[in-house]
C-alpha cells in the first residue's frame, strides 16, 4: 500500500479492524503458542489471560529457558513446539526487538516454512486485548490515524526516496502489521556516509552518551564534545573513557530544569521512571551549552528526545547543527519530532534511516544544506 492509502483509512474503520483482526487469523477457539518468552511475550500472555484465554505454551530459542516456566507457562524449544502444534495452533511472534539479524517478518516466514499453518505478529492480539500497547513505536492504528494530517505533512518532508520508503514501511507495520520491505538496516548509525559530509571542526553533543560508545564510533573525530548521561551506574565509566576534549554532564535532558526518578540499571535502556530507584537532575541543552556553538547534536534519550529538543531551542537557532535523533521510543515521535525540527531548523534537509529491524534505531537526520551530500 502507498503512504496515502495507508493514511486514508478512517479512525472508525481502524477501530473496527482492531476488534476483528485477531479473530480473523485462525478458526474460533484455536490454540495459541507464543513465540518469545521475553518482555513482549509476558505482556501478551497477561492480556490474553485477562480475556480468559490461556495459551498452550511459550516457544523460545533460548536454551536457558527450555523446560522452565515463565509466568506459570511452560517454555518449549521452537522446533518441539512446531512438531507438537504446528498444524493446529496459531503461532504468535512475541519477539519485537531481536538480538539477531532477523526481524518479525523473517520469523513469520520461518514459522510458515517449518509447517505452521497459522502465524501472526503480536500486533493483532495487542490491538484486540488491552494491556500491551503502546510499546515503543507500536500503538493502536486508530490512535495513529487520529494524527493522519500530521503524518501526511511529515511524509512530504523527506529529502530522498529511501527516506520516503522507510517512512511508508513504518506506517505499514504500525497500521497494518506488515513487517519487512526492501530497506534492510543501514550501517553508520548517526553518521550516515551517504548523507553527511564530515566536519573539519566537529563540536559534538552526545545526548544519551552511555559509556562513550557513540564518541568512540565517530568516524571522523571531533575537536570538542559534551557528553550527557543520566545513569549513575554508567556515568563513572563514561568519565573514565573520555579525554580532556570531552565535558561530561551527569544529567537527564528535558524541556525545563528539575529532578526526576530514574531506573538506573546500567544498560542502554536506563530511563526516567516514576518507580526508579535513583533521582537525577534534569537539565536543558540551552543551559548546559550557554554560548556554545556545537556542530552536531545526537539524541538517544529513551523517549525524552522531543523534550530535549524543546529545551534546546535557543542553541538550535544559534548553532544550526546537524541533528541525529531517534524516533522509535514513543509512537508520537514519528510525527512530533520531525515537525518540531522543521520549524526549529529552517533551511535544513531531512532524511530518515533505519539501523535495526522493525522500527528500532529509527533515526531522523536534519542536515544543513552545506553539509549534505544529496543534491
Amino acid at each position: 500500500m502507498t503512504t496515502e492509502q495507508l493514511l486514508a483509512e478512517s479512525v472508525e474503520a481502524a477501530r473496527r479492524r482492531e476488534q476483528a483482526a485477531f479473530e480473523a487469523l485462525a478458526p474460533p477457539g484455536a490454540k495459541i503458542v507464543l513465540f518469545g518468552a521475553g518482555a513482549v511475550g509476558r505482556k501478551v500472555l497477561a492480556a490474553l489471560r485477562a480475556a480468559a484465554i490461556e495459551p498452550l505454551a511459550f516457544a523460545d530459542n533460548n536454551p536457558v529457558l527450555h523446560g522452565r516456566m515463565v509466568d506459570n507457562l511452560s517454555v518449549f524449544p521452537l522446533q518441539e513446539a512446531i512438531t507438537c502444534w504446528g498444524s493446529d495452533a496459531l503461532f504468535v511472534v512475541t519477539i519485537f526487538r531481536p538480538l539477531t539479524a532477523e526481524g518479525v517478518g523473517a520469523r513469520l516466514q520461518r514459522l510458515r516454512q517449518a509447517g505452521c499453518q497459522w502465524t501472526t505478529s503480536y500486533l493483532p492480539v495487542a490491538w484486540r486485548h488491552p494491556g500491551v500497547l503502546p510499546h515503543f513505536g507500536a500503538d493502536l492504528p486508530s490512535r495513529l490515524l487520529a494524527h493522519a494530517a500530521a503524518l501526511r505533512e511529515v511524509a512530504g518532508m523527506w529529502g530522498d526516496e529511501s527516506s520516503r520508503e522507510i517512512f511508508r514501511q513504518q506506517l505499514a507495520w504500525r497500521l497494518r502489521g506488515e513487517f519487512g520491505g526492501r530497506h534492510d538496516p543501514a550501517p553508520d548509525q548517526y553518521f550516515p556516509r551517504d548523507l553527511l559530509r564530515p566536519g573539519a571542526d566537529e563540536r559534538f553533543v552526545d545526548g544519551g552518551a552511555f559509556d562513550g560508545d557513540t564518541l568512540r564510533a565517530m568516524p571522523w573525530g571531533f575537536t570538542r564534545a559534551w557528553a550527557i548521561e543520566p545513569d549513575p551506574a554508567t556515568v563513572a565509566k563514561l568519565r573514565a573513557a573520555v579525554d580532556a576534549r570531552v565535558t561530561v554532564f551527569h544529567a537527564a535532558l528535558g524541556r525545563r530544569a528539575g529532578w526526576a526518578r530514574f531506573n538506573a540499571d546500567g544498560t542502554t535502556a536506563a530511563a526516567r521512571s516514576d518507580s526508579g530507584g535513583a533521582e537525577v537532575t534534569i537539565a536543558t541543552l540551552d543551559e548546559l551549552l550557554v554560548g556554545e556553538e556545537p556542530t552536531f547534536l545526537k539524541l538517544d534519550v529513551e523517549g525524552d528526545e522531543l523534550a530535549a529538543l524543546q529545551g534546546g531551542r535557543e542553541m538550535l537557532r544559534r548553532a544550526r547543527p546537524v541533528v541525529a535523533v531517534c524516533l522509535y521510543h514513543r509512537p508520537p515521535d514519528l510525527w512530533e519530532i520531525p515537525v518540531f525540527l522543521r520549524a526549529a531548523l529552517p533551511g535544513h534537509r531531512f532524511f530518515l534511516r533505519i539501523h535495526e529491524h522493525d522500527g528500532f534505531e529509527l533515526v531522523a537526520y536534519a542536515i544543513p544544506s552545506e553539509r549534505c551530500f544529496k543534491g
